[in-house]
């Protein structure tokens, strides 16, 4: 069957036209959060520790942003995604929000060299995303493994929870932000001391 160049030439414009007229990704990234009160922990009482893994769950393991909808649906934003992946991100700026924490020199860099006695710090999370009422869960479980030992020191669960406005992903985003300084908070409390 032979086509008309017309007719080609129609079909290629409309489905461009289509594509221009989609609406452009939003890219979010997490941010680092203020201490919940001031460290007043010692460098003698402070191990040297390192966020040595971020394990998230495989729903959650995608660039788009999601989000628990009626009953045991997943909403897959089609234009709001992340702007790294999320289990790097969160690796990232829970780093970040340890150094401010914890003591000069107790927070090695993910990807810096690991010195003798740096204990592993491995986050395990559950749920880490809001409803499309605007209620944002943090669940899951964070270890303090140390050097050369083949089980955990620690072990702790947490869960956190925050609202925020169900209009604007830009909300909830900041509200994870802040949940993840929650888990900051809770990991420079408890250290086991060295």
């Amino acid at each position: 069957m032979v086509f008309p160049i017309a007719a080609i030439l129609s079909t290629a414009a409309a489905l461009l036209a289509g594509c221009a007229s989609s609406p452009p990704s939003q890219f979010y990234t997490l941010a680092d959060a203020s201490p919940a009160s001031a460290s007043q922990a010692s460098p003698g009482a402070t191990p040297t520790i390192r966020i040595a893994a971020v394990h998230i769950p495989p729903m959650l393991d995608r660039p788009e942003i999601t989000r628990r909808s009626a009953g045991d649906q997943l909403e897959i934003s089609g234009t709001q995604r992340w702007s790294a992946p999320l289990d790097e991100m969160v690796q990232e700026i829970l780093t970040r929000d340890l150094l401010e924490r914890l003591p000069s020199g107790k927070v090695i860099l993910p990807s810096a060299p690991v010195p003798s006695g740096t204990e592993a710090v491995v986050v395990n999370i559950l749920q880490f995303q809001s409803d499309i009422g605007g209620s944002v869960v943090f669940e899951g479980s964070w270890s303090v493994v140390p050097q050369g030992a083949a089980a955990p020191a620690l072990v702790r669960n947490f869960r956190y929870t925050a609202s925020a406005s169900p209009a604007g992903i830009g909300e909830e985003v900041g509200a994870m932000s802040t949940l993840l300084g929650q888990l900051a908070d809770d990991i420079a409390r408890n250290l086991p001391a060295p």
